[in-house]
């Protein structure tokens, strides 16, 4: 049966849509996009069944009743659990791993260990920080070179003080897949709980508990083509018939004064009104899944990570951080020229969406010297057009970072802040087009020399995307400002306000509309709450010191 990503692909509503014509979409691992039957079973939800479930009797409260616990039969169904009652829904992975630290450390002895990896999503290694110093647990890690863990060496961190092993079965940040069944072999005859955060997995191939042989598996509906805010968490019923609730609230069978009875499978752990038409959108994304030749969108999703890896290999422009053995569908990068972060703001021009940052995975990032990456991730309705399209745009990028600023450094020192101000403001403005503003601001990060000095954690300005440090002194009531980026774009966005800012007074500077002024010069994006480049709260930053008064005298 042959696979068509075009055809697949309109099945998702969002990429009809006129603004989204050029879309190359490729920030897959942090969410996927949603096709019309999931949006439809939200919305029809509320239309026709909404109402609260297990509680009470009318028609309303049956339908949706029955529409959740046909869900978990389907959630079931999905990783070929034993029994519905092995189902607990949640909010995501990151709830289910939040309620399995919680609930399996609370018996636990002083100096017990949990063994986790450098590849982990920060959601599986804060519960298990938190849960070791509040029990005085262990951590241990499995073995890595430069921060890539070798699962095959898991044994050597085993003991009999061992009680648990949490492990990605697909990195978020360069889509390594473990050797399951490797570590299935390792545990073997352990009395050991092994859990396996799935909330990369679950997309990208079908997903079988009892092969794998793991006690616990949780993911995120949002992954894999549901609706975000909902997921669920595998448990095997003996496992979680022993362990304690987490949330306290609506999962009793009888209250009393001093104590409770709390109610069976799967129910004790679901406290509280589930999100009942996200749930229905699950249900219709496992559906969805269920209709999908899902041997052929995997071949198709891996054609894309060879192709990816492979033209990135080959150019001296970029240096590959992934691997495309057992990957599950991710290109991590970084730029030899210019910044992740400068490459970012150059695909986002192009409608093109990355992710950059550390993909809430700084400990790999750390271990291996690479703490911002480009990450493109693939879902099987990239196309090959997609693919071309960012290949492309990475070449002109290449080209575009050769611009040169020969001049600008030393004719700068010679203005004075009226004619720096006036000049930056022109070439800017005379800008027909996004391609010109990107140049400007990589010609002007040429102005704000590098400040090595100012490079200490007290003036760090820190970002996901790109790291500022900033200095701020007042003389004579006037605020003056270095400051310094990895980011030519962030440092060109600096030498645009430093033009407005620096060497002025309080009231000049309060009576500036920055907002408007980066609106006239189609800069606007920049001053998002969503960025999280370095430059937003670099500006947050000199605000909060002119008008606290924060400066070095």
């Amino acid at each position: 049966m042959s696979f068509s990503a075009e055809h697949f692909k309109q099945q998702f509503p969002l990429f009809a849509q006129e603004e989204n014509a050029g879309l190359v979409y490729l920030d897959n691992a942090a969410t996927t996009q949603k096709p019309m039957p999931v949006i439809n079973a939200v919305r029809d939800y509320y239309i026709h069944s909404s109402a609260n479930t297990h509680r009470s009797s009318h028609r309303l409260a049956r339908k949706s009743t029955e529409m959740v616990e046909q869900v978990r039969k389907k959630a079931a169904q999905f990783v070929n659990a034993a029994s519905e009652r092995e189902i607990v829904f949640c909010r995501g992975a990151t709830e289910a791993l939040n309620l399995l630290a919680h609930c399996l450390c609370s018996d636990m002895e002083p100096g017990d260990e949990i063994v986790i990896s450098t590849a982990e999503h920060h959601a599986n290694i804060v519960p298990w920080q938190m849960a070791a110093e509040r029990y005085h647990l262990t951590l241990r890690f499995v073995p890595h070179t430069a921060g890539i863990p070798q699962f095959d060496r898991l044994g050597e961190v085993l003991s009999e003080r061992t009680r648990v092993v949490s492990l990605t079965g697909g990195s978020n940040s360069i889509g390594l897949r473990p050797d399951l069944e490797v570590i299935r072999q390792l545990l073997r005859r352990r009395h050991i709980m092994w859990i396996v955060d799935g909330a990369q997995l679950a997309a990208h191939e079908q997903i079988d508990v009892q092969k794998i042989g793991c006690d616990f598996f949780v993911c995120s509906a949002h992954k894999f083509y549901g609706p975000s805010g909902v997921g669920f968490l595998y448990g095997r019923e003996a496992v979680l018939e022993s362990m304690p609730p987490w949330l306290g609230g609506e999962m009793i069978s009888e209250v009393e004064l001093h104590t409770s009875r709390y109610a069976g499978l799967p129910h004790k752990f679901e406290a509280g009104t589930s999100p009942l038409a996200a749930l229905a959108g699950l249900g219709a994304a496992i559906d969805f899944l269920a209709q999908q030749d899902r041997r052929a969108m995997e071949e198709h999703e891996q054609k894309l990570v060879r192709w990816l890896h492979r033209e990135l290999r080959a150019s001296p422009n970029f240096r590959l951080i992934s691997q495309v053995h057992h990957n599950l569908g991710i290109v991590a990068f970084v730029p030899v020229y210019g910044s992740a972060a400068d490459l970012m703001h150059w695909l986002d021009e192009r409608d093109i969406a990355v992710r950059v940052g550390h993909h809430c995975a700084q400990l790999l990032g750390r271990a291996s010297g690479n703490l911002v990456t480009v990450r493109a991730s693939v879902a099987a309705y990239n196309t090959d057009s997609d693919i071309r399209d960012f290949l492309q745009a990475l070449e002109d990028y290449c080209e575009v970072q050769q611009v040169s600023a020969s001049g600008l450094e030393d004719e700068s020192n010679s203005w004075d802040l009226d004619d720096f101000s006036t000049l930056l403001l022109e070439r800017l403005t005379s800008q027909r087009n996004w391609q010109g503003r990107y140049r400007e601001l990589l010609l002007w990060s040429k102005v704000v020399s590098a400040k090595p000095e100012i490079r200490n954690p007290e003036n760090l300005v820190r970002g996901c995307e790109s790291e500022a440090w900033l200095v701020h002194k007042e003389r004579e009531g006037r605020h003056y400002f270095g400051l310094d980026s990895d980011s030519r774009v962030v440092k060109g966005l600096g030498a645009l306000l430093l033009s407005q800012i620096d060497g002025r007074t309080l009231e000049e500077i309060r009576a500036l509309d920055l907002p408007q002024l980066f609106k006239e010069l189609g800069l606007s994006k920049h001053l998002s709450q969503s960025r999280t480049n370095g430059f937003y709260a670099l500006l947050r930053r000199a605000l909060h010191q002119i008008e606290d008064g924060t400066a070095e005298v």
